[in-house]
């Protein structure tokens, strides 16, 4: 499934590598695009319980999502 995240204190290219760094020791998601003048993280996510993962690590980290929109993939296996 794909998510578009709007983040919060997304500032420079130090936070965007902070929310990478602990993004990717996530398991089944895999990061698309971190848009840093809007804010904005674009991921995909095996579950829902990854994407509670995801929200839960972006909060202990200081970025916690202010909105998200969430798409059902149209190919049921192209994740990862």
């Amino acid at each position: 499934m794909k998510a578009v995240a709007q983040i919060k204190n997304l500032n420079g290219y130090e936070e965007k590598n902070i929310v990478l760094r602990n993004l990717s020791r996530i398991m089944d998601i895999k990061i698309i695009d971190i848009d840093i003048e809007k804010g904005l993280l674009f991921f995909l996510y095996a579950s829902p319980l990854t994407f509670q993962k995801v929200r839960q690590e972006l909060l202990r980290i200081g970025h916690p999502m202010q909105s998200y929109k969430c798409t059902i993939s149209s190919y049921p296996n192209s994740f990862p």
